[in-house]
């Protein structure tokens, strides 16, 4: 009976490392390049070397560390590039996405999309990260809405980039107040049905938001020089 119970025991184990990681790249504890020590890692969690191998199998396999014989395992990093293109390629598929949810929007999801944006609005959602997931709920529910499972699939695929790329956002930053004027053309593209406009609203936000991000990362190389 115990051999049957230790096959969960340490599949939970493996999660909970995995977890950790994944949660630690997403809010910046483990910055990109940065060497990641299984031996810390264990002192840290408790844990033993085994699940930690098996969950940076499973990260690796995701996306979101490298691990290179003699140099060790180290969290993956985009270039300036590769954070463009993601934003161009999330900004057709939101696009997308808006369009077809104006076309099914009930007055039941404008209710919960005003409620969404109030949260940010009003800054019920206090830390970085937390106002992250809140403006992640706001576009996840236009894709929800959409009601397109291979669109939802499709976003799903950029998931680990967004892990690589996020920050986290906080009221005082510049593109604060632009961003949540952004949301609400969007918002009222949607309570009007009207796609086209939907469609229009969702892409220049996005594509704003990226033009934001690569600046950023620009500075950030022009300081390190």
């Amino acid at each position: 009976m115990a051999m049957f119970e230790s096959k969960p025991r340490r599949r939970s184990l493996t999660d909970e490392v995995r977890n950790h990681i994944r949660d630690g790249i997403a809010e910046g504890r483990y910055q990109p390049g940065e060497r990641l020590k299984e031996g810390t890692i264990a002192e840290f969690l408790n844990v033993s070397r085994t699940p930690i191998r098996e969950a940076m199998r499973i990260l690796e396999a995701e996306g979101l560390i490298v691990i290179e014989p003699w140099k060790g395992i180290t969290v993956a990093s985009l270039s300036r590039r590769q954070v463009s293109e993601f934003y161009v390629y999330r900004e057709l598929l939101e696009g997308l996405a808006a369009e077809m949810a104006a076309r099914l929007v009930s007055d039941k999801d404008i209710e919960r999309l005003d409620e969404s944006l109030l949260k940010l609005e009003e800054g019920r959602a206090q830390s970085g990260s937390e106002l992250g997931s809140a403006n992640e709920e706001f576009h996840q529910m236009i894709v929800d809405i959409s009601g397109n499972r291979f669109l939802k699939q499709s976003l799903g695929v950029i998931d680990t980039a967004k892990i690589l790329i996020w920050k986290p956002i906080y009221r005082s930053d510049s593109r604060w107040d632009s961003a949540q004027k952004e949301h609400r053309k969007i918002f009222r593209a949607l309570r009007a049905r009207d796609p086209e406009a939907a469609k229009l609203a969702a892409e220049k936000h996005v594509r704003n938001s990226g033009l934001t991000r690569v600046e950023s990362i620009l500075n950030e190389e022009l300081e390190q020089r």
